[in-house]
């Protein structure tokens, strides 16, 4: 959702979860991409 332009209470708010979860998860998934393609830079 927040590739897709969502806000983070947009998404907090439809997903029915903390603002803080929301935050979180997207920076832990942000940072695995990272990693994962981090050859590709």
């Amino acid at each position: 959702m927040h590739v897709a332009g969502y806000k983070y209470n947009e998404i907090a708010d439809k997903m029915n979860l903390p603002l803080g979860t929301v935050k979180s998860r997207i920076f832990f998934a942000r940072k695995r991409l990272q990693e994962r393609f981090a050859d590709y830079v």
